[in-house]
């Protein structure tokens, strides 16, 4: 304030010497500073100098003297509160109308604040806007605003229109900006400058910088599932998403029969998949909905869930272990609550027997030995989503019955030779297992051991084969026969043998002798030819 006094006294003096120069030829009125800038509540010097007489300053201001010459006063305004004074400064010149002059002071007030809105995620592709909000600031007509992406300028808005000079608030909207993948994580801020120069300072502030976050959904969810499960039970599914962008951030949702689900994700590049497990405790069609969210973008997928009901099948027959000849029913029933379509089969373990719908099957038959150890089976089938779904259970049929002896399982008669190895084998069918005993002269033999049969084996053998429900007998005749050497065949195969011997030995003589006088002749021939008489006599003599 002492520095801005001195030089406004100073411009006073030269102005008081200027008019002295002039000889009073002309009046003059002027106001120091010309256009001068305040901020709003500080205080000003303003100076009025002329060649005329009673200076004076006409204001709403609160202003107090700062200073006296004889062609200059300076007022101080303490506090400039108001957004628009206009100071009015006048002086009388030579007796006629007084002479005055009006100056605008520009008053002006750094902004408050500067902040952006928040910035909403937004799908690659599409488009967004940029919102920044200046509070409290005046003149707004000397205010620019500017929008950054990093260091790339979005975008400029500039106020010289406007003519409000009192302090208010800016909102500032970028044009609609298109989103890229690479845009995820770059700073947006926003900047203002209050340009008040030359005369006043040029004020420049930054709002606090936001992240712009981008996302990239490019593909519906995916549900993987069974299609069918079974009441009270449970099944897995599966949600999947590819191609998701930052991946990291995308929300699942899974809903079955309007409950939701408890599931954990799973991460692997830009792939992501929600596990769950689903059951119901009620039969029919419910739906199973997965809803992924990535930022502003959500999207569902839908499948429709059979859940159906089978219980498993009881069988129970009336009477499992009945004497031969007894009549049977074979009962086949499902309770509970079950899913429509279910067919019921009674069968054994070569046929069919019985088939219908449920609740419950009968099958009677009369038990036969050959019954015993059948094998009933209890079936109960569902068409669930084209497959067949299939319980089962079974049960054994026991029938008892009296021995019966065969041919087979005990020959009548059997043939053995004196000195072998032999095993007696006697049995019979029957229900329990019979004993089977034979006997041989009231003695009980060993059925079932090897033995080395004698003369003492031949004989009759009554076998008796019994158990609780009656008995079956059997003779069985054991004939031995003997071994002995045939002594005459033996002396006629030594003979026969003798004779041909024989006969072959003379032929082979009588062959050799031929052949040695044939070879003599034909030596004899030669010699005839080549020969001499000694050679011819030795030969003859040899002869």
């Amino acid at each position: 304030m002492p520095r801005l006094l001195c030089v406004l006294l100073l411009l006073a003096s030269a102005a008081c010497t200027a008019a002295q120069g002039a000889q009073q030829a002309e009046y003059f009125l002027r106001i120091l500073p010309e256009k001068p800038v305040v901020m709003y509540g500080d205080s000003m010097l303003l100076n009025c100098s002329s060649n005329c007489e009673n200076i004076g300053l006409e204001t709403s201001l609160q202003a107090v003297a700062a200073g006296t010459g004889p062609t200059w006063k300076a007022f101080n305004f303490t506090s400039v509160t108001e957004w628009e004074p206009n100071p009015l400064c006048f002086a009388t010149c030579g007796g006629t109308e007084p002479k005055s002059q009006r100056i605008t002071i520009t008053v002006y007030r750094a902004p408050e604040r500067v902040v952006l809105d928040p910035l909403p995620e937004v799908e690659v592709g599409k488009e967004y806007n940029v919102t920044c909000r200046v509070f409290n600031v005046a003149p707004i007509r000397n205010l620019t605003v500017t929008l950054y992406k990093g260091k790339k300028r979005l975008y400029v808005e500039t106020f010289e229109d406007r003519r409000n000079l009192e302090a208010g608030n800016v909102v500032v909207t970028s044009k609609s900006i298109t989103a890229q993948q690479n845009d995820h994580g770059e700073e947006v801020s926003c900047h203002t400058a209050l340009d008040l120069r030359p005369e006043g300072p040029s004020l420049e502030t930054v709002s606090p910088s936001k992240l712009l976050e981008t996302v990239v959904f490019p593909m519906d969810p995916y549900l993987q599932t069974l299609g069918s499960v079974e009441i009270n039970t449970s099944m897995p599914v599966e949600c999947k998403v590819s191609g998701l962008f930052p991946v990291q951030k995308a929300a699942f949702q899974l809903f079955f029969a309007g409950e939701r689900l408890n599931s954990s994700n799973h991460i692997s590049g830009h792939n992501v998949s929600a596990q769950a497990q689903v059951s119901s405790i009620s039969a029919g069609e419910h739906q199973l909905i997965c809803t992924v969210t990535l930022g502003p973008v959500t999207k569902t997928a839908e499948s429709t869930v059979n859940v159906y009901s089978l219980p498993k099948p009881t069988l129970h027959i009336d009477h499992p272990q009945i004497p031969v000849n007894t009549n049977v029913t074979v009962m086949c029933r499902s309770d509970g609550s079950k899913s429509p379509g279910v067919v019921m089969r009674i069968s054994d373990t070569k046929e069919i027997l019985l088939s219908g719908d449920a609740p419950s099957l009968q099958y009677a038959l009369t038990a036969h030995k050959e019954d015993n150890g059948r094998q009933f089976m209890c079936k109960v089938e569902l068409k669930v989503d084209g497959r067949s779904v299939v319980k089962e259970t079974s049960a054994n049929l026991t029938v008892f019955y009296a021995p019966q002896m065969s041919d087979s399982s005990c020959p009548d008669k059997l043939t053995w030779k004196d000195g072998s190895e032999e095993t007696f084998i006697c049995s019979a069918s029957g229900n329990p297992p019979p004993t089977v005993e034979c006997r041989k002269d009231e003695v009980s033999y060993n059925i079932g051991i090897q033995q080395q049969v004698t003369k003492e084996h031949a004989g009759i053998y009554h076998c008796n084969a019994t158990n609780t429900y009656g008995f079956d007998v059997r003779d069985v005749i054991i004939d031995v026969e003997s071994y002995h050497l045939n002594t005459l065949g033996i002396t006629i195969g030594i003979l026969c043998a003798v004779v041909i011997s024989s006969v072959i030995g003379v032929g082979y003589y009588m062959y050799y002798r031929k052949q040695k006088i044939r070879k003599y002749k034909l030596r004899q021939r030669q010699l005839q030819v080549t020969g001499s008489p000694m050679e011819q006599k030795c030969l003859n003599g040899n002869a």
